[in-house]
C-alpha cells in the first residue's frame, strides 16, 4: 500500500495514503516476529528495563492490546516493529477489522474507499483493556491506546 507519514492534525505523526485504496483492502499485515512483538507482563517489564523514560513513554503509547491477536491465553499486549505504529485513533476510523467479515481479524483493512492523501486511522476503543497493562502505563506516565480510544470517542 502507498502510504507516507507526515504531521497529523490528530496527534503527531500519522499515515497517510498516497493513493485510492479501495474498500476492502489489506492496508497492514499483522506477522508476529517480522512487524510486530507480542509481549505478556514479564516480556513487556524486561523490554523497558534497558529503556530511558522517553523511550518507555514512546513505547507504551504505540502499543496495542487485542486479546484475539495473542497466539498464547494470557492476554498480551502488540507492540508493532514498523510505521503501523503511528496509525492514529479517529472515532469514524477507515480502517479495521474487513468490512465484510472476511479479513483475519488481526490485519488492518480499509472499511471504505480512501482517498490519497487522506490519514489512515483506527478506533483505538475497540482494544482490549489488560489490567497489568494499565499499571505498567500508570507507573510509566503513559496513556494507553484504549484510554486514548475510550476518552476521544
Amino acid at each position: 500500500m502507498p502510504y507516507e507519514l507526515r504531521f497529523s492534525l490528530i496527534a503527531g505523526r500519522g499515515i497517510f495514503a498516497t493513493a485510492p485504496i479501495a474498500r476492502g483492502t489489506r492496508v497492514w499485515r499483522y506477522e508476529v516476529g517480522v512487524n510486530v512483538l507480542e509481549h505478556d507482563e514479564a516480556s513487556l517489564r524486561k523490554r523497558l528495563a534497558g529503556m530511558s523514560a522517553d523511550d518507555a513513554l514512546d513505547l507504551l503509547e504505540h502499543v496495542y492490546s487485542y486479546r484475539s491477536a495473542c497466539v498464547d491465553d494470557p492476554p498480551c499486549v502488540i507492540e508493532i516493529l514498523d510505521d503501523g505504529k503511528v496509525w492514529n485513533h479517529a472515532p469514524d476510523h477507515n480502517t479495521g477489522n474487513h468490512p465484510d467479515g472476511t479479513g483475519d481479524g488481526v490485519s488492518s483493512y480499509a472499511r471504505r474507499d480512501i482517498a490519497a492523501g487522506e490519514e489512515l486511522t483506527d478506533d483505538y476503543g475497540t482494544f482490549d483493556e489488560i489490567p497489568w497493562y494499565e499499571t505498567i502505563c500508570i507507573e510509566y506516565g503513559a496513556t494507553s491506546c484504549v484510554r486514548v480510544g475510550r476518552e476521544h470517542r
